[in-house]
């Protein structure tokens, strides 16, 4: 069986509440933490430390409200190449990490080749966006923009 998969059968509940509580309010000082999850400040800063070097936990962020900085104006943008190989991927990924407009890249199956999630201040920036940027790379066949009226579910958690 995978190793990455059984990777988390070494974590133990303690452990587990741990990421739970990060995942809620990542800023919680060492001694908070351990006040939450029931264990002494040093083994509870080990054992952060641990999951953050075995790779259980990527990075702290802040999450911003896009409405408040003038990006409210979200699209889901579904993009088809014409024609797809280990060079142009890696070609497609550099760009898009250059694009500050996308928050968000998947190379997907299905209807399409990649998923990207474009947040700007209106439909003339979108344009614009789609005109400079997606539409300057030489391997895109096909674009399709879907635009996001409403969130009704957003959790950047993970269920543990």
């Amino acid at each position: 069986m995978n190793s990455e998969i059984n990777k988390v059968h070494d974590l133990d509940d303690v452990d587990i509440k741990i990421l739970r509580a990060l995942q809620e309010n990542c800023r919680l000082t060492t001694k908070e933490l351990a006040l939450k999850i029931h264990l002494s400040t040093t083994p509870t800063f080990e054992r952060q430390r641990r999951l953050e070097r075995e790779g259980y936990i990527q990075k702290y962020v802040a999450i911003l409200n896009a409405d408040h900085l003038e990006r409210g104006f979200q699209v889901m943008c579904n993009v088809t190449m014409r024609q797809i190989n280990r060079e142009i991927a890696d070609q497609f990924k550099n760009a898009v990490e250059d694009w500050n407009e996308v928050t968000e890249c998947y190379n997907v199956s299905g209807e399409g080749d990649y998923m990207l999630k474009v947040c700007v201040s209106s439909m003339h920036q979108y344009q614009q966006f789609v005109l400079n940027k997606l539409g300057g790379f030489p391997y895109i066949g096909h674009i399709k923009s879907i635009f996001i009226m409403d969130t009704l579910k957003l959790s950047y958690g993970l269920p543990l």
